[in-house]
């Protein structure tokens, strides 16, 4: 569970504004649920039937007077795509660039079709402006530069692209931060930091945002797929839109010849897509988890939701042990608007865009508000649009035709046909309409420099203000000891039972995004005879994704923690005990916006609504909010433990290893004055790989004993060894990445557990103890012939593999220089 940090400090504000709107009550649970939004502020009372029948919407407005909020729907944009071998082209969701694909307008009264798109070699994704009068969309022009965003108006005139980025754009959705009414709006803000008086800098049209998922070119995720999507910002006038909220130009990425530019709000090593938008004001979308061993190995595709800006991601459904549904995709999730349904379709596939429609409640995201919303009748769903009157448009098909359909929702089925055209597959449905607004969600962050007053916005690692190229962030867990996960042989449960004090520092393990020129360093399967299986490739024999340590934090005795790292950086945490092990690895990727804080109250991955919010007391937030200490004692996170010659841990290394970026402005434990700190530097970010670090140590101090007579075979050096025609590994990573027969390669294998060094046989050996619940194998420890492992190797070598194993046992992991220089066998 994570709630950010500033944001818990709005909410008084706010709850005594709408108390004299008498919704406080309201306010308050959705606090408690760990929302900070207006919650049924917007519902009604309607239950949602289906049909095709138009009802009434009527919505409770900001001021708690009820209006009706849509009008009649007489037309509809929808995506026609060409039929092909398969007859569908969502195989490969959610990268499909259908090629040939149009959208259309279609009037429901004079069933007039007229395509929109002429122009384009390829158009999807419509997404209608609140107005009614023009739409966003994704397209490739004839003239050609890639899938980007465009906008146009609803009769195909005046169009307009949008972005202009090295990637794939796709599924744009309005946002109205800063556009709940119309007009213009004047830009007005102060010179500086709480200093001087507030000034007009001219005004903008109050359009507000677009935001989208984007892929940029040559990139590949965690399952060898050559894109990795994450959302984006567009603002459409080129930075001033944020600027007048904000009191700062948004220069990201800008594309000063169309007038706009991009910043990226979301940070994931797989995908985040389909966006869509909430009720409340959230952005939702999907997100594959797919870190190490999580769900068998097979990863899990979660809804989750997030500010406009980035700062406040939680997990809603799908990324708990245990929720329906299992591995499945989930995707083009939306809200019904009568009884707050959060409808998506969820596929037997990952990468598949097409399935059945389930649902779970939005309040109530639980497993005993999961249902199957379609009766599985042979026929596939996709692309459910649930209108404010009661209606949902879904797309629908028996075989390979798809068309438009109004959902019966008693029925469970597609109900009335609205269009299908036996030439064409017909989905993703936008009906034209005057839409609701919903108020946008504030997040009350403040850099140096920036209006604090406005509390919206934060800067990031691609804009530069006064010296910050790169910028920071903080996180703090009340107890790294309370989790709901039990005990048990998986990295991403706990390896023992542990209490306050047996706790002593984390880990912050970076996940690397994977931009490779050579496509032979990652042959997909080359490691198929180990652990990794299909997953596997030739730069490793486990998980295909990358991973190096940012660096460590000291725990208080009463299990918390609190650090600061770089922001904009998809990372996870593993506590650790005395000896620096982790006792469980955090197996999904977080991230944190600059200059923003985080805190969550304990250790579990869980759904974000499922756990209650624990104000708990902590002697870590106290000594960073209120000690005025040295930056050398500040929270952030450092390069090594150290360990006594027992290999008990002493602490983090203070001195030169504290792992920041090198400009940071840091003095206090406000963090608001100038003082540059010297000598803090990011390049202490490292990793471990067995080819640079761990084969000269065994070559030193194990492969004189350990052969083929005796197991595992270490000898060979680092000449790789032909495994099925593909030589990518050394013996020795062979043998002890071997997988064990009869048991889950998940939990690890002979004699290495990737993300779990305290379950493994080879750590064991070299600590010559038992360390966690679980033994590796029978017979651990034999009493004749017993050898004392721990007596060759040293402390640093030992600790050396322990950090290899725990951050993923990788034979090469990343690619070029890496700053740590490795160990040399001595």
């Amino acid at each position: 569970m994570v709630i950010g940090l500033k944001s818990i400090f709005k909410v008084k504000g706010e709850c005594q504004q709408m108390g004299k709107r008498k919704i406080g009550a309201i306010m308050a649970s959705a606090f408690v649920a760990g929302a900070l939004v207006c919650g049924n502020l917007f519902a009604s009372n309607q239950v949602m039937m289906g049909g095709s029948q138009q009802g009434k919407a009527n919505w409770g407005d900001y001021s708690g007077m009820s209006k009706e909020v849509q009008g009649p729907v007489e037309a509809i944009l929808f995506t026609q795509s060409p039929r092909t071998a398969k007859g569908d082209p969502y195989q490969s969701y959610p990268h499909y660039v259908s090629e040939g694909s149009r959208i259309v307008s279609y009037n429901l009264k004079t069933r007039e079709l007229k395509v929109l798109t002429g122009d384009f070699a390829s158009a999807f994704d419509p997404c209608t402006y609140w107005d009614g009068k023009k739409f966003a969309f994704a397209g490739i022009h004839k003239k050609g530069g890639g899938c980007q965003i465009w906008e146009m108006n609803v009769d195909g005139s005046g169009v307009r692209q949008m972005t202009d980025y090295k990637g794939t754009c796709r599924a744009p959705i309005y946002y109205a931060a800063g556009s709940i009414e119309e007009g213009k709006g004047r830009i007005i803000w102060r010179d500086r930091y709480f200093e001087g008086d507030w000034k007009e800098h001219g005004s903008v049209e109050k359009t507000g945002f677009i935001i989208f998922a984007g892929s940029p070119d040559g990139v590949r995720d965690e399952f060898h797929n050559p894109y990795a999507y994450n959302l984006f910002r567009l603002d459409t006038q080129g930075g001033q839109v944020t600027q007048r909220i904000t009191g700062h130009v948004l220069s990201g990425i800008e594309f000063p010849h169309l007038n706009t530019s991009i910043d990226q709000i979301t940070y994931n090593v797989s995908s985040n897509f389909d966006p869509a938008l909430t009720p409340d004001g959230n952005i939702l979308f999907s997100s594959v988890q797919a870190n190490g061993s999580r769900a068998d190995g097979q990863g899990r595709v979660m809804l989750c939701v997030d500010n406009w800006d980035g700062a406040y991601p939680r997990p809603i459904y799908g990324n708990c042990d245990g929720e329906i549904g299992g591995a499945c995709g989930r995707s083009q999730a939306k809200i019904t608007f009568g009884d707050r349904k959060l409808v998506y379709v969820e596929s037997p596939y990952m990468n598949w865009g097409v399935g059945q429609l389930a649902a779970v409640s939005w309040d109530a995201p639980f497993n005993k508000t999961y249902e199957k919303l379609s009766k599985n009748d042979g026929g596939l769903y996709r692309s459910p649009y649930p209108l404010p009157d009661d209606r949902m448009l879904v797309s629908y098909a028996e075989r390979g035709d798809f068309g438009i359909y109004w959902f019966d929702f008693k029925a469970g089925k597609a109900g009335e046909s609205v269009y299908n055209d036996t030439e064409w597959n017909d989905h993703q449905p936008a009906p034209v309409y005057i839409k609701y607004k919903p108020r946008w969600i504030n997040t009350f962050t403040a850099g140096k420099n920036f209006g604090v007053t406005t509390v919206t916005y934060q800067p990031f690692d691609q804009v530069t203000v006064e010296g910050y190229p790169h910028s920071w962030a903080t996180w703090i867990s009340f107890d790294t000891t309370l989790t709901d996960i039990p005990v048990g042989p998986y990295p991403s449960q706990r390896a023992k039972e542990m209490k306050h004090g047996d706790i002593k520092a984390v880990r912050i393990v970076e996940g690397v995004r994977c931009v490779e020129p050579e496509e032979s360093r990652f042959l997909v399967g080359a490691g198929k005879h180990l652990l990794g299986s299909c997953r596997s490739s030739s730069n490793s024999g486990t998980a295909f994704q990358q991973r190096r340590i940012i660096g460590y934090q000291n725990v208080e005795d009463d299990g918390s923690v609190v650090t600061s790292q770089t922001a904009d950086t998809p990372y996870y945490i593993q506590i650790l005990d005395d000896k620096g092990m982790s006792v469980q690895s955090g197996l999904a990727w977080a991230y944190l916006r600059p200059y923003h804080g985080r805190i969550c109250s304990g250790c579990h991955y869980g759904s974000y609504r499922g756990r209650a919010f624990k104000n708990l007391h902590s002697k870590a937030l106290y000594n960073w909010w209120y000690d005025d200490r040295s930056h050398y004692d500040s929270p952030f996170a450092f390069g090594y433990l150290k360990f006594d010659k027992a290999g008990v841990y002493q602490g983090v290394r203070h001195g030169e290893d504290v792992v920041v970026p090198s400009d940071i402005y840091y003095g206090g434990p406000s963090g608001t004055t100038s003082q540059p700190v010297e000598g803090l530097t990011d390049d202490k970010r490292r990793t471990v790989d067995f080819r640079r670090d761990i084969q000269p140590i065994i070559d030193a101090k194990c492969a004189g004993c350990h052969n083929a007579g005796n197991p595992p075979d270490l000898t060979g050096g680092a000449e790789l060894v032909g495994v099925d025609g593909v030589a990518a590994f050394s013996r020795a990573y062979n043998s002890l990445l071997e997988a064990q027969r009869g048991k889950d390669v998940n939990i690890g294998g002979k004699y290495v557990n990737p993300s779990a060094a305290i379950n493994s046989l080879l750590v064991w050996r070299l600590y010559e103890e038992e360390l966690s619940s679980f033994k590796p194998r029978e017979n651990v420890f034999p009493v004749e012939g017993r050898v004392l492992h721990d007596k060759f190797l040293t402390q640093d070598e030992r600790y050396l593999i322990v950090e290899w194993i725990d951050i993923g046992a990788q034979w090469d992991n990343i690619q070029g220089p890496d700053f740590y220089p490795g160990y040399h066998g001595r």
